[in-house]
């Protein structure tokens, strides 16, 4: 912790100085050069600026991805504030990212939606995102939001919106091959092509990976693509049609206890399993239409289409549980924009509806052979399905030029049936919610922008949690929550910076209790709040020197429960104190280097609601990097990058929980703790080729 403190006052302090010192009294007022554009995934689902959109909104261009040496999407997450990154295998896989302290150790579901290219991509069965899904060569921005927007995306939404925008084929043709070694047999390639003739644009994306993974049977394997085609319908529409595949074998290696890491080592794999993983294929179809109804009136239209296949099981000595999920999703959403003066005053319209249809089959077998010969089997046989509808009106009216009021509301519906092939049962259920928000956005000067908020959001239950692995619980009720917040944005050419201070109540907060039956339940605490502090800043003093860092305070509480009387418990797994802090040096000849520090807090264990067990350790982890990319004439560039990442090989555990199990003599219930490792120090070497014609 004092190392990472001191890395981070120090590179802040330092910035700040030098930034003031450069140019005390300028004669202009300062100017954007790196204009973030127009926000997509925002609080009204249309394009506006940053600093225009009320809430913390971070954009991660394609010149930073590259600048980050980040191994993947979820690593350069971590830098986010607000955004809190657990990986419980050391493989692509086993990535869980959430914002503001929601679900980490806390149920099934997800707080936060996630897209690509405006395709929801939160899982049907657990609505979940899978990050080993998304590529980070083929990823050209990032758009973070931070707290509620469910008024304009609906379910999922009440933690945040990711938004990732893939690569397109616009432009002159140009190709781009990558390839990656490193630490644990590690092997990556990607190649992306792509250009635009006339009105029509095209591009392609394949890669595969392979890699052993950290530990003893972690290792995952991976192979995908996508296509791209665009049509430009003269001046007043745009068409688009993308389709994509992929296809994987992940393992999962399970937990240590302290003596088995004392014994085996970090990397070995849980002793009492001997088979854990899964194979995953999945496939989707999606297009676009934009059309310009009026120089001011925009109409876009989305429908899309994914299939899922999962199949894995898991083995001991004494058990094996064997699973077959077929799971699909397809939606449609439209929104109709205006941008048009009222009485003289700039004001944006958007309304628009969605649909959605999620459908999961899943079939288990568990069979227990503690006591042989005789065989105990409970085979699972639970289809179940969802269709969310909804509609929803947003308007921001510009009160005075630099003040704008926003607001908006959005009704769902959320249809929920289940079935229980082997016992017979069956179940319907039928939710709504109402999701207002409203916010004041003041732009105190070109660069900086203050605003307030007010948001209602909403969580339903997924099917995992309505009719999941832990029993049938149809009656389960949606979280719903009421967020006030405050913050405040900068963007300056040596200086960008956001701060946001946010307290979040929620009512009947969906959480598995571990205490409730035999693998525990899916129940609603009746009132957890979440509260805390985003603040992230980046500093360019000079054209060769970029200091950035970023702080988040979480502090998530259960405040009142009739069931479990916890009242004062912190939810598990969230850090009360995390952070980051890191420098980049362009150097003269295309030469780069730059040094990150993760830094997380202590946190309670994934399933010790209670706290008897202490907290998981804190940690800080350095990564360096360093890049040479040289451009050798007008259409050919080179790349050579080295990336060492844990610098100080720190031995710590990212996910950490409480198992139960029972002596053999007496059957008397024993409790221990449980730890996921995460690798110590690793590299890896990258080479890139980029041709433009």
């Amino acid at each position: 912790m004092a190392r990472f403190a001191a890395v981070l006052v120090t590179l802040l302090l330092a910035g700040s100085a030098t930034a003031a010192d450069a140019d005390p009294t300028p004669a202009d007022p300062p100017v954007v050069v790196r204009q973030v554009g127009e926000v997509t995934a925002t609080t009204t689902r249309a394009g506006r600026g940053n600093l225009e959109t009320p809430g913390n909104i971070s954009v991660i261009e394609r010149e930073d991805i590259e600048k980050s040496g980040a191994r993947d999407l979820p690593d350069l997450l971590r830098r986010e504030a607000g955004i809190y990154v657990t990986n419980n295998t050391s493989n692509p896989a086993g990535y869980t990212i959430e914002a503001r302290g929601f679900n980490n150790g806390g149920g099934n579901g997800s707080g936060t939606l996630v897209l690509v290219d405006g395709r929801r991509v939160n899982q049907a069965r657990d609505s979940v995102a899978d990050w080993a899904l998304v590529r980070l060569d083929d990823v050209e921005r990032v758009e973070v939001v931070r707290g509620p927007v469910n008024a304009a995306w609906g379910d999922n939404a009440q933690a945040g919106v990711i938004n990732i925008v893939t690569r397109s084929g616009e432009g002159p043709p140009r190709f781009d091959l990558r390839g990656r070694v490193g630490s644990f047999d590690m092997y990556l390639g990607s190649l992306f092509a792509g250009g635009s003739h006339g009105p029509l644009s095209a591009s392609i994306f394949l890669d595969g990976l392979s890699s052993e993974g950290f530990r003893d049977r972690s290792g995952f394997r991976n192979h995908g693509g996508q296509l791209k085609l665009g049509l430009d319908l003269g001046d007043v529409a745009r068409l688009e049609v993308k389709g994509g595949y992929s296809s994987d074998r992940r393992n999962f290696p399970g937990t240590l206890g302290e003596e088995e890491i004392d014994l085996l080592g970090r990397s070995a794999a849980e002793p009492s399993t001997d088979e854990n993983s899964q194979r995953t294929r999945v496939r989707f179809v999606d297009g676009t239409l934009d059309v310009f109804l009026a120089e001011d009136v925009l109409f876009a239209a989305q429908a899309w289409y994914t299939s899922r296949t999962d199949a894995g099981g898991l083995g001991t000595a004494i058990s094996t549980f064997r699973s077959d999920l077929d799971s699909s999703m397809a939606g449609v959403h439209a929104t109709l924009t205006v941008d048009r003066t009222i009485f003289g005053h700039a004001n944006q319209l958007v309304m628009g509806g969605d649909w959605l249809r999620e459908r999961a089959d899943a079939e288990s077998l568990f069979e227990d052979r503690s006591f042989p010969p005789l065989v105990f089997s409970f085979p699972s046989d639970t289809p179940a399905r969802r269709t969310m509808y909804g509609g929803f009106i947003q308007d921001s009216f510009h009160i005075l030029e630099d003040l704008i009021l926003s607001g908006g509301v959005r009704y769902e519906v959320n249809d929920r049936s289940g079935e229980d092939r082997i016992n017979d049962l069956d179940f319907q259920t039928n939710q709504t919610a109402w999701s207002p928000r409203a916010a004041l956005t003041w732009r105190a000067c070109d660069p900086l922008s203050l605003y307030a908020s007010w948001a209602r959001g909403f969580r339903f239950p997924n099917l995992d949690e309505a009719f999941g692995f832990f029993g049938f619980n149809p009656f389960l009720d949606q979280e719903t929550s009421d967020t006030y917040e405050a913050g405040a944005k900068l963007r300056m050419e040596k200086a960008e910076a956001n701060l946001a201070v946010y307290q979040m109540n929620v009512r009947d907060e969906i959480f598995l209790n571990p205490e409730i039956g035999f693998l525990g339940r899916n129940v609603n605490l009746d009132r957890t709040r979440h509260r805390g502090v985003e603040f992230q800043a980046t500093l360019r003093p000079w054209p060769w020197l970029e200091i950035y860092g970023s702080y988040t305070w979480d502090d998530v509480e259960l405040i009142r429960d009739d069931l479990t009387g916890l009242e004062g418990a912190k939810l598990p797994l969230i850090p009360e104190h995390r952070g980051t802090a890191g420098v980049r040096f362009l150097l003269p000849h295309d030469l780069e280097a730059g040094l990150n520090g993760n830094f997380v807090g202590p946190r309670p264990f994934v399933n010790d609601f209670a706290g008897d067990f202490g907290d998981l350790g804190s940690y800080q982890v350095f990564d360096t990097h360093f890049a040479w990319r040289p451009r050798i004439g007008e259409h050919l560039r080179l790349g050579i990058e080295t990336n060492l990442y844990n610098l100080f090989d720190q031995e710590f555990a990212e996910v950490g929980g409480i198992r139960t199990f029972f002596d053999p003599l007496t059957f008397a219930p024993l409790r221990e703790r449980r730890f996921f490792p995460s690798a110590g120090r690793n590299w890896d070497v990258r080479v890139m080729l980029e041709v433009t014609l």
